[in-house]
């Protein structure tokens, strides 16, 4: 059964807990609205701090090790 909410005279609604669960929303996010005929369709914005973890890796270097990749690929990309 769908949510009703309420739309401010500002302009804010609130959505559901239920519904921010289900998309991972926890504090304050971004989103995209749009209107599709007679829809709203919100959709919550990806940001680069959500995708902690995404590219998850078993490689592990040391702040050294970290620091003289960097130093190599900074000299190395731009000659190729």
């Amino acid at each position: 059964m769908p949510d009703i909410v309420s739309i401010t005279s500002q302009g804010q609604l609130t959505i559901p807990v239920s519904i921010r669960q289900s998309f991972g929303i926890k504090g304050s996010v971004k989103a995209i609205i749009r209107k599709e005929e007679n829809l709203i369709i919100v959709e919550p914005k990806k940001d680069f701090w959500s995708l902690e973890g995404a590219l998850a890796s078993e490689v592990k270097l040391s702040d050294e090790e970290l620091r003289e990749a960097r130093n190599s690929f900074s000299k190395n990309w731009p000659k190729q």
